[in-house]
């Protein structure tokens, strides 16, 4: 055989098979994915590498992301950088610009989380919860302060003798006004004109019959009017309305504000005011007006004071961002998550996945041990050339 035939077969075996041998050696990285038994024997190399020790990469995984790759200052770190800040404040321009030409009601985003049903059994709770939080609300204020017990006297201002004095004074000024305007109104005359009647009807016998006959009554009313309203003007009628209001006062100024609200109402003080509080806050009603509001006209005022507050707040929260990383690291525990995951990694899917990623080193290896058998080849036959 010529010499450079053999030198060309030499280096042509010796590469195939370094070539080859590198190729199978990658490819024993993953397969077999299950081990083979013959007669009982198990086949050496099976399964392959990675379907083998899957749990101990999995684990080393879990283990070099957590203490290496993702960490709390590594993070920490990355939040305090300002390109970091930059892009989430360029994010939060363009979701506030958004918002604010956006059509959307608040209605229309909750239903692409809710169904109508859910919705409406949503809306009854919220409305159950804030009656309920107002009711509580209610009564820890009004058992917190103790205005059950409470004399009404130490919860109205300025309550004092003089000051009773005038409030008795003032009350019947007024009655006394209101009960003379209403003597002197067409209202007041036709009573006292059936008040005259009635008496003369009550009085009976002779005397009665004799008043009917002689007395008009009209004119007994035209003469009671002015007596009337002179004894309602006279200050004897104004100080007795006066002490009866006063003492009406004490008596009410002595007792407790629920003895008064009970009195009043008919029922206890804390039952009617969560009744009333329950019947008078819309809460359903605003919870529909709230689901007409477009996102727009919610946020398209408040924009430039959004903007304007915006770096302040993009501050604190990323500094609350920052101080809660740690514990949030801890709490995800990402060893026992990484390796938890890896372990329900398909292997076909791990081998795809290494393959995208180191495809073009495997192949540049299989090439390398086409190279380093070429190379040995080479030597082999110039020694076996050199000693023959």
């Amino acid at each position: 055989m010529p010499d450079w035939l053999f030198i060309l077969v030499n280096v042509g075996v010796a590469a195939f098979v370094g070539g080859i041998t590198n190729h199978f050696a990658i490819k024993m990285l993953f397969h077999p994915r299950e081990e083979i038994r013959i007669c009982g024997w198990k086949l050496p190399f099976t399964p392959g590498l990675i379907p083998k020790r899957k749990e101990e990469i999995a684990e080393s995984l879990g283990k070099v992301v957590s203490d290496y790759l993702v960490t709390s200052e590594g993070l920490q770190e990355m939040i305090r950088k300002p390109l970091f800040r930059t892009k989430v404040e360029d994010i939060v321009h363009q979701k506030l610009n958004l918002l604010s030409e956006s059509e959307e009601t608040l209605g229309s985003i909750v239903s692409k989380w809710w169904s109508n049903e859910e919705w409406q059994q949503l809306k009854d709770r919220a409305v159950m919860s804030a009656q309920s939080v107002t009711a509580r609300g209610a009564a820890a204020l009004w058992l917190n302060h103790g205005l059950e017990d409470k004399p009404l006297k130490e919860l109205i201002p300025g309550w004092s003798e003089d000051k009773l004095q005038r409030w008795s004074e003032a009350a019947a000024e007024a009655v006394l006004k209101e009960l003379g305007d209403t003597l002197l109104s067409s209202e007041g005359q036709r009573l006292l004109k059936e008040m005259a009647s009635a008496m003369m009807d009550k009085a009976g016998g002779f005397l009665g019959t004799m008043a009917a006959i002689f007395v008009d009554e009209d004119k007994l009313v035209q003469k009671m009017t002015p007596m009337l309203i002179g004894q309602l003007e006279g200050n004897k009628v104004r100080q007795t309305i006066a002490s009866v209001v006063s003492y009406k006062l004490e008596q009410y100024g002595e007792m407790s504000l629920g003895r008064v609200v009970q009195a009043a109402a008919g029922e206890p003080a804390l039952d009617l005011i969560q009744r009333r509080l329950e019947q008078s806050i819309p809460w359903k009603e605003w919870i529909d007006h709230l689901e007409k509001i477009r996102l727009a006209d919610l946020v398209t005022p408040r924009l430039p004071a959004v903007e304007r507050m915006l770096p302040g707040l993009m501050e604190k929260g990323l500094r609350m961002l920052e101080d809660a990383v740690p514990g949030a690291v801890r709490a995800v525990d990402l060893s026992s998550l990484v390796q938890e995951q890896v372990q329900k990694f398909p292997i076909e899917r791990l081998e795809e996945v290494i393959l995208s990623v180191s495809g073009r080193e495997f192949r540049a290896i299989t090439w390398l041990g086409v190279l380093l058998g070429g190379l040995i080849g080479l030597f082999q036959s110039f020694f076996t050339l050199l000693w023959r």
